[in-house]
């Protein structure tokens, strides 16, 4: 590419940034009315569209094919990808400026729903300035993410370019600029996840203002639009801030280990006579630092052997469990065919209620009363009732049973 090429090719990506992008999304053949869409799309006057498509061509920016078709050039592609899939850098500060005016209008939205005199003309005024909040704060906050994650890694690949001390302020200015303001979006208990949160739920009650709907078709779309993007704020964008913070985090931390070795280092270099002298004797300490001083052999063997001879056990003893108590289900419940049972060895019982209460005493409250009842709930083929007008009375532990009493009498298959 000459050096007239290369100056005019600088000034149209300049001047028309956003079409050289979206024509660079188009891999296919470029009519010329498609291009002359494309250029309808960003306001070009009608007078200038050939004009400028002249230019893109003389800057390689278009490839003239047969037939009046026109290709992007390749190099253009691979190098507008590269660079929008950087991001873009901005200031973390206007993203939690943008997310404040969403909470406030989160704030003004839902009182206006839920007046007694709903001001439809408030709510679509409402609706558009949130509509253009959250698609701001979408787009403007995955480049932020994007380019934030590009510009760490640069940071520290950037080892045999850069010193130690300048990678540790580009990351300084890097948290303080883009992001350290990212912590209040994220914060669970701050105001703008729960304003998220609410802002969805006021969308979800908008779809069930019909009539408010129906008179605008506008409000439905930009609705659906809206609680789309605000499930990727919620699920994908905070999430992605969060991932910023422990990146520049973990960076921080390996460039304070890298400085703590040269720093080190340094200090050994500095004094080499003394280290000498004292490097078979005692632990090296630089001005300044914390560490911890490591026991001699001695007293490690000391240690050991105290182990070894029990001596730090206090009187050490073999576990011991109880073994579990095995139980049969029928230790525990009453079974229908063990109460026909019992009632067919039995024969005739005067009276059935007290007969249980004796029999079966080990059994639970709630058993015995069902095993009382039974005869009555559930006729038996072979069982007869005799009801007493008499009441029976029987004091459980937690409770009181009143009831009239009644005897059975099991009948064989063959009595008549």
């Amino acid at each position: 590419m000459s050096m007239p090429r290369f100056t005019r090719f600088l000034a149209l990506a300049h001047k028309h940034t956003d079409l050289i992008v979206a024509l660079c999304a188009n891999p296919d053949v470029l009519s010329r009315a498609q291009l002359l869409h494309y250029l309808e799309l960003r306001d070009v006057a009608a007078a200038q569209k050939d004009a400028l498509i002249e230019e893109l061509a003389q800057a390689a920016i278009l490839l003239v094919e047969h037939d009046q078709g026109f290709t992007v050039n390749p190099a253009v592609i691979e190098l507008v990808n590269y660079y929008e899939r950087r991001g873009r850098l901005i200031s973390a500060t206007f993203l939690r400026d943008q997310m404040f005016q969403i909470a406030g209008l989160t704030d003004r939205l839902q009182r206006e729903l839920f007046a007694a005199d709903a001001d439809r003309t408030a709510i679509l005024d409402t609706i558009d300035n949130l509509y253009r909040l959250v698609r701001e704060v979408r787009e403007a906050g995955l480049d932020h993410y994007v380019a934030c994650m590009r510009l760490l890694g640069d940071i520290k690949r950037a080892g045999g370019e850069s010193t130690l001390e300048q990678r540790l302020q580009a990351l300084e200015t890097a948290q303080r600029r883009y992001i350290d303001p990212l912590r209040a979006l994220i914060d669970p208990s701050g105001e703008y996840v729960p304003h998220i949160a609410q802002l969805r739920r006021l969308m979800t009650e908008l779809g069930r203002h019909d009539t408010l709907l129906a008179q605008s078709q506008e409000l439905e779309s930009r609705r659906r639009r809206m609680t789309g993007d605000l499930h990727f704020i919620d699920h994908e964008l905070l999430r992605g801030f969060a991932a910023i913070i422990d990146t520049a985090r973990t960076l921080l931390r390996s460039l304070t280990d890298e400085k703590s070795i040269k720093d080190a280092l340094a200090f050994c270099l500095a004094h080499l006579d003394a280290i000498w002298t004292e490097i078979g004797a005692a632990t090296i300490l630089a001005t300044g630092r914390n560490t911890f001083h490591a026991a001699p052999i001695d007293r490690m063997e000391a240690f050991f052997g105290d182990i070894v001879l029990r001596r730090l056990l206090p009187r050490p003893h073999e576990i011991r469990i109880t073994r579990p108590e095995r139980s049969h289900a029928e230790d525990l419940v009453l079974t229908e065919s063990r109460i026909w049972n019992t009632i067919a060895t039995s024969g005739t019982v005067a009276s059935w209620p007290a007969f249980v209460t004796e029999v079966f005493p080990s059994y639970a409250e709630e058993e015995q009363i069902r095993a009382m009842v039974l005869p009555l709930l559930r006729p038996h083929p072979n069982v007869v009732l005799t009801l007493r007008d008499r009441p029976f009375i029987y004091q459980f532990a937690e409770q009181t049973l009143h009831m009239h009493d009644f005897g059975v009498r099991w009948k064989d298959s063959y009595a008549r």
